[in-house]
């Protein structure tokens, strides 16, 4: 089912609404949707991915985040199928060269939060990851981000919780069995 991340084709997955999605590799000329998609989330949000209620990404910025490799960097964007625009977003980026651990991260459009989407994001990624010789994903949560909190805790996988101050510093080893 998650096999071949190397095809270009999107996979369709239906959300605990049942509404249908699809899920594609991220492509460089998504900047411009990244750039709206961002703008189009609430200030919550952006507060929750960024840290920061910005309203917006620049285009350098939103072209680097588009222009990834599939290897050291690597995301997938959803969309309603048949569309191009943006819903959410989930990516992994090495911590250094020859590392086995990358930092992984999501965000979802809000009307589409809690229907499983970074739940599935996450397991393209890992499975993606595992391709590339990555054993850990991290990542740095706002310690009131309990939907994401969630979702890591809810992955199957082994996974620990170090909270500092307002964050939550999480580690989940992704190479052990889980549920996909």
């Amino acid at each position: 089912m998650h096999k071949g991340h190397e095809i270009e084709s999107a996979e369709r997955v239906t959300l605990r609404d049942g509404i249908e999605v699809s899920i594609r590799r991220i492509r460089p000329a998504d900047w411009v949707e990244l750039v709206a998609f961002v703008t189009r989330l609430s200030p919550q949000s952006r507060r929750m991915r960024f840290f920061t209620p910005k309203k917006r990404i620049s285009a350098p910025f939103a072209k680097h985040l588009a222009d990834v490799d599939f290897c050291d960097r690597a995301a997938f964007v959803v969309c309603f199928p048949g569309e191009s625009v943006i819903r959410g977003v989930g990516r992994y980026e090495r911590e250094g060269a020859g590392s086995t651990s990358a930092e992984v991260a999501f965000v979802i459009e809000d009307s589409l939060h809690g229907l499983g989407i970074a739940t599935h994001l996450l397991v393209h990624l890992r499975l993606l990851a595992a391709e590339n010789g990555i054993t850990t994903f991290t990542a740095t949560v706002l310690g009131e981000n309990d939907d994401m909190i969630s979702v890591f805790r809810n992955s199957g996988l082994p996974t620990s919780f170090v909270h500092e101050r307002d964050l939550v510093q999480v580690s989940m080893d992704i190479a052990a069995p889980g549920t996909d």
